[in-house]
């Protein structure tokens, strides 16, 4: 097994990576990396922890890093702390991001290695580097999964097309969601253009003039994207939806906006990585799947409606709980089965519990999405005395739309797609909802 930089030599691509200053070809990120394997060879086959700042620093600690550690844990500065509570038997190194190699050797962007020179290098020590990922934490401390640079690239292509796209950074790159996206960028020879600023608006402006054209963000990231009404100055070619449920109206909008772009949703976990990609912009999946499996790997469905899923590539043995005899792991994803389709409605760990029946808030949340003039929704349960909790949906609607038309047609819609237990009781009209940083809806319970 080769290391990250020893693939990109072989496949002698030219990616580029580009910030607010400057931008760095391949050839700079290896001349950088190179310069920081010889500063920190003492870490060989010991943990790293690898703290993000931005994608160039970055792309140069995995170049740098992975065949040299035995353990690459991929984080920010506050995650730093949940890899030591939990991994305390370890010696983790935990060093600042090379921000001062692009200052401190200038010389070494300005005139860096030769391709040449970078390839004579040896690579017959390279280790096989565990590459750790953090799950979102959406409740308490988030877990550490271990990957290889196979499996995290078991979905990754090279074309001339691909190599032509130039991706938005809209993802953190040390999750699972992000990285696939610079992987993906570093092995087709693409470009990815760094963020600057966190206002949506100046971002898309940025994107706009940079001529992105393609971009993966979680569907509540589109939601927002769309409601600004600057999506559209942005040249897309590629759409690339991830990390929650993607429903056919938002589908329908950016297929009406992109008419000429490929629309994908993927279904992935921090946990089992990459499990397939749906390109026919239709939510859901083909019930043929089931019978036929997928690319990289195979799916069935459960006795309690939870889609197991499994993979090529060896699974992390923290999983174990969940994987059957027969090697599926369990998801925890409830789906159900309609016609040729399979739709997602929501994760078993989120479901309300409203007098002994269990309400899936994405189910409900998928029903209010479908009315014209909604623009973003969110259901959640509202603790009560007798029943447990009661449906609450906060809704956020387009501009110069009536809350009182909207409002009638949401409960008109529920009663007439949900079971009784299902509908909500309350309804909220809200200017704006809150997204994790990793880019999807925040759960953690409501507004009062």
């Amino acid at each position: 097994m080769s290391s990250l930089a020893s693939l990109l030599l072989t496949k002698a691509v030219t990616p580029v990576i580009v910030n607010t200053s400057q931008s760095f070809s391949l050839e700079q990120l290896l001349a950088l990396a190179k310069l920081w394997r010889a500063e920190y060879q003492y870490l060989e086959n010991k943990p790293l922890a690898l703290i993000y700042t931005d994608s160039a620093s970055f792309c140069v600690g995995l170049l740098a890093f992975d065949g040299l550690c035995s353990d690459l844990y991929l984080c920010s500065t506050e995650l730093v702390e949940s890899i030591e509570n939990s991994c305390s038997q370890l010696s983790i190194d935990i060093n600042s991001p090379p921000k001062q190699l692009f200052s401190q050797n200038k010389s070494a962007v300005e005139d860096p290695y030769t391709l040449g020179k970078l390839k004579a290098q040896s690579d017959t020590r390279e280790t096989v580097t565990r590459w750790w990922l953090a799950s979102s934490g959406t409740s308490g401390q988030p877990k550490w999964f271990a990957h290889t640079l196979a499996s995290l690239t078991l979905n990754t292509k090279y074309s001339n097309t691909l190599s032509e796209l130039k991706w938005a950074n809209c993802y953190q790159a040390y999750r699972y969601a992000g990285l696939q996206v610079l992987l993906q960028v570093l092995i087709s020879g693409a470009t990815l253009v760094d963020n600057v600023t966190h206002d949506l608006i100046a971002r898309l402006q940025q994107y706009a003039n940079a001529k992105v054209n393609a971009i993966s963000a979680t569907p509540s990231m589109w939601r927002q994207m769309l409601m600004t009404n600057q999506l559209q100055r942005v040249p897309l070619k590629r759409i690339t939806l991830g990390g929650e449920i993607a429903d056919q109206p938002l589908l329908d909008k950016l297929s009406e906006l992109y008419s000429q772009a490929s629309i994908r949703h993927i279904y992935a976990s921090t946990e089992a990585g990459v499990g397939f990609v749906v390109a026919d912009k239709i939510a859901g999946f083909p019930v043929s799947w089931l019978q036929q499996g997928v690319a990289n790997a195979h799916l069935k469905i459960d006795q309690n409606q939870h889609l197991r899923i499994k993979p090529a590539h060896e699974l992390d043995a923290q999983l174990e709980a969940l994987i059957d005899d027969n090697g599926y792991l369990d998801t925890q994803d409830i789906v159900r089965s309609d016609g040729d389709r399979i739709f997602f409605l929501g994760r078993a760990s989120g479901v309300i519990n409203v007098g002994g029946n269990k309400v899936t808030p994405e189910k409900v949340e998928t029903v209010i999405l479908s009315i014209k003039g909604v623009s973003q929704a969110k259901v959640y349960g509202q603790p009560n005395s007798v029943l447990g909790n009661l449906v609450v949906a906060d809704i956020v609607i387009e501009p110069n739309q009536d809350w009182g038309n909207i409002s009638r047609t949401v409960r008109a819609q529920c009663k007439l797609m949900l079971q009784r237990f299902e509908i909500p009781v309350k309804l909220r009209q809200i200017d704006s909802l809150a997204m994790s940083p990793t880019g999807k809806l925040s759960r953690s319970n409501s507004h009062g």
